[in-house]
């Protein structure tokens, strides 16, 4: 028997015992429109949410969401930011909200326009963008506590960290993040704990990682360079490409992480790349302003998960480059992972940015992402590492065919409105079955 027979059979053997239907399937649902319902603010023509964190709350079937909100254009990036901080249960049902540093009486006036504060707000084109970016929600020494990166007193921005309080959704006062292992523009730093103390993951290459005592003092644990994980940056001799962190680590077990990153392909001058890349977008559900603003866009995101071996001080495992599902266009330039986490039944529930002006929620089982990861050492640049948007809904759909289970659309992708998608149907399914049963009985 040759290697690559063997090699295959003992994947089918593997899928076949631990890949069922159920962790088979994506389910997909805009958060954006969730947190926005109900909140005439937040529902403002001017304002758009984005860049959301989810955490699990302990003893509780409910979630916590951090969310960048923005007000202003968000094309322009004319306008300010601010943090919403929302309880749903685990059904993305909303409980409660609280809308965080932003001028209250913005809230509080519900027809003012943003014209009317423009003179307030700094244009993005003359400094750095006010208020607090992309908050990470993580859990340390039993409490719940968020980062965002935020600008100094003297216009750097910086990683600052915060306790959350989930009885008011409100944090205490932000206090910055190793201040002197920093540059003068920080973000994507991702939490994770090992041997019992918090870790910042910094940079993936080079691999820098941070412990944190109790005061959040800070210290380098791992400074190394990866000569493998440079070729990514060379696989596009004309472009500039580029890997960085973007979300938490999951601890998978043996000092091993799960992280989630984003591949950013930069290829400023040659905007023409983009009829290539969003063929569609004309016929995309964007609004003209978006059309306009992602013909002379000239980045393309994508992620890739990875695996983190704390003991080997090195990430060993990468997946193919890949983006996750959305509803407005076939293709997407921009998008960006920014949180996960790990439920009882070894899903991983992400969530993620498109387009810089909405979040999304889906879930992906762990052994499929498994599945999809290679050991670095054996990586194929030219066949593994192209990038394709729809990756783990192909690889889905191959690895149900090759099961035997159905491959129809609707079978293994749900996309769509909450309460459509989440809510448990199985009674009605069962009382359906029962009904036609008894009208067989009855012919």
């Amino acid at each position: 028997m040759n290697n690559y027979l063997l090699i295959y059979i003992s994947h089918y053997i593997y899928m076949s015992n631990k890949l069922s239907q159920e962790k088979l399937r994506l389910i997909c649902i805009n958060l954006s429109d969730e947190i926005k319902k109900g909140d005439k603010f937040l529902n403002n023509k001017d304002v758009t949410i984005f860049n959301s964190s989810i955490i699990e709350i302990n003893k509780s079937n409910n979630l916590l969401i951090a969310s960048r909100g923005f007000y202003g254009d968000v094309r322009s990036w004319d306008g300010i930011n601010f943090i919403i901080l929302s309880l749903f249960t685990n059904k993305l049902k909303k409980l409660k909200q609280n809308i965080l540093d932003i001028d209250p009486r913005v809230i509080q006036n519900q027809s003012l326009k943003f014209k009317e504060l423009k003179g307030k707000l700094i244009p993005h084109g003359e400094t750095m963008l006010e208020g607090p970016e992309d908050p990470r929600l993580f859990y340390h020494k039993g409490g719940i506590f968020i980062t965002i990166n935020e600008l100094t007193k003297d216009k750097k921005r910086h990683m600052f960290i915060s306790k959350v309080d989930l009885g008011t959704l409100s944090y205490t006062d932000k206090m910055e993040l190793c201040e002197p292992l920093s540059g003068d523009f920080e973000k994507n730093w991702g939490s994770f704990i090992y041997k019992k103390k918090l870790h910042m993951l910094y940079d993936i290459n080079p691999l820098k990682v941070f412990e944190l005592d109790d005061d959040f003092k800070c210290k380098m644990k791992i400074n190394v360079n990866d000569i493998i994980l440079k070729k990514f940056s060379e696989s596009y001799p004309d472009l500039h490409f580029h890997i960085r962190n973007s979300t938490n680590l999951i601890d998978v077990g043996k000092n091993k992480f799960l992280g989630l990153g984003h591949g950013v392909l930069d290829y400023k001058g040659n905007t023409d790349i983009n009829k290539y890349l969003i063929p569609s977008i004309d016929k995309s559900k964007y609004k003209e302003t978006d059309k306009d603003y992602f013909k002379e866009f000239y980045k393309l995101y994508t992620g890739f998960f990875y695996t983190l071996d704390m003991d080997k001080k090195e990430i060993t495992e990468i997946s193919p480059f890949f983006q996750l599902p959305n509803y407005e266009s076939k293709q997407e330039l921009i998008f960006f992972p920014t949180s996960m986490y790990l439920d009882n039944k070894k899903f991983v529930n992400i969530s993620y940015n498109v387009g810089d002006n909405r979040s999304y929620f889906m879930r992906l089982h762990l052994d499929v992402i498994n599945v999809s990861l290679y050991d670095k050492n054996n990586v194929d640049f030219q066949v593994n590492h192209n990038i394709n948007a729809n990756y783990y809904l192909e690889l889905i759909r191959s690895i149900r065919k090759m099961l035997g289970y159905p491959v129809e659309r609707q079978e293994y992708y749900k996309f769509g409105d909450v309460n459509r998608i989440l809510p448990m149907r199985k009674s009605k399914k069962t009382k359906k079955t029962k009904k036609s049963k008894k009208t067989k009985r009855m012919r």
